[in-house]
């Protein structure tokens, strides 16, 4: 009997079954030889991935997807190679033409969605990350409450940018806004919510911060187990449309404190007597500092100029960002300046330390900014000296 390809395949499977795999790899290898066929590629680039040598096995991989393209397990194995290697839109072409000729591949069908989330909630975590790297610059600590606090200033912002969509924006400008302002985004933090109520048990209405906070033993543990656990369920492609079907989710306002009504029609437009104050910024962020100094509670958790200052934070870098092309736009200039000499400090230092530390406790700090605040912007120190 003429020793042909196909026997030399089948002495390659024999010693697979028997989990001889460099054997195995040799028999491949002959077959190969006398005629190539993605069979046997695809067999060498499963032994040698199994030998970690995976170098030769990709090389394989890829020759077996070159052979047959059709094949849906190898096409699938060549989809997650490219995932690994970063190339996803490749990879999510070769998902799209395994599950369209087969809707029924479940594992296509959940790399292919994980992929489609992933890309919906890529700039939701380009910001997470920014905050994570220059968290000392944003929050000042590394603290799962600064980072709460911070997010929640951020959208507070970005509730605006929604109201604003009904008024026409230049192409350019309405792309950026689609990406970090659609609430649909922010639909990604409600799945996980969900996640982390199941991981950890909680039955209780309480947020992922207090379900993560409870877990650890400080604000710096938190923190990181919070990027841990996002980390986990964005590469996870859990589904977060899930709102519908959780009734929970109508009623828990933890899931949706975007709900929450923050300009009241009470709060009047004010009348600076620094002209450079009359922009629509500072009006929103008058009107925030109302609601703040009105209803700390509801805003902060708690009557704090640490949070209020990490929350305006939040709040002004969701609207520079929002507003690309346009001057960034700073808490009130002059007011700090004016505070540093109020206080006839000899060395230059930001107004909300100041405050903490000519103070005895938060909440007194809190008090002595809004009193200094508002008799600030109704002196002419507000007003810049002409000339």
């Amino acid at each position: 009997m003429e020793k042909d390809s196909y026997y030399y395949y089948c002495r390659g499977e024999e010693s697979r079954e028997k989990n001889q795999i460099e054997t195995a790899i040799q028999y491949y290898l002959k077959s190969a030889l006398i005629e190539t066929h993605f069979k046997t590629y695809a067999r060498l680039y499963e032994c040698y991935f199994e030998l970690d040598q995976f170098d030769l096995a990709n090389y394989f991989l890829a020759s077996a997807y070159q052979k047959n393209p059709n094949h849906e397990k190898v096409a699938f194995q060549y989809a997650m190679h490219l995932i690994q290697e970063k190339e996803t839109a490749q990879a999510k072409k070769i998902l799209a033409g395994i599950l369209k000729k087969n809707p029924t591949y479940k594992h296509a069908k959940l790399e292919f969605h994980k992929l489609e989330t992933q890309q919906k909630y890529q700039k939701l975590l380009q910001l997470f990350e920014e905050i994570r790297t220059n968290y000392k610059n944003d929050l000042g600590a590394k603290s799962l409450q600064f980072l709460c606090c911070y997010l929640f200033g951020f959208q507070t912002e970005l509730r605006q940018v929604k109201a604003s969509w009904n008024e026409p924006k230049p192409v350019d400008e309405a792309a950026h806004f689609l990406e970090i302002a659609d609430p649909q985004i922010w639909n990604f933090m409600i799945g996980f919510q969900r996640c982390i109520e199941l991981k950890y048990a909680c039955t209780l209405a309480q947020s992922w911060s207090n379900i993560l906070r409870f877990h650890t033993d400080n604000e710096e543990d938190a923190f990181d187990l919070f990027y841990r656990e996002l980390h986990s369920f964005y590469q996870s492609g859990i589904s977060v449309e899930f709102e519908k079907t959780n009734p929970r989710a109508e009623t828990k306002s933890c899931y949706r404190i975007e709900d929450v009504q923050i300009y009241g029609q009470d709060i009047a437009l004010c009348t600076f007597k620094n002209a450079q104050y009359d922009h629509e910024f500072y009006q929103q962020l008058w009107k925030v500092l109302i609601m703040i100094k009105n209803r700390p509670f509801l805003m902060l958790g708690e009557k704090s100029l640490t949070l209020t200052n990490i929350f305006l934070r939040g709040f002004m870098d969701a609207y520079n960002q929002t507003h690309e092309g346009a001057s960034a736009y700073t808490f009130f200039p002059g007011f700090e300046k004016w505070v540093n000499q109020k206080e006839k400090q000899k060395i230059y230092r930001p107004w909300h330390k100041i405050y903490l530390f000519i103070t005895a406790t938060e909440e007194e700090a809190f008090d002595m900014f809004f009193a200094d605040l508002e008799e600030y912007l109704q002196t002419d120190a507000a007003v810049p000296k002409q000339g």
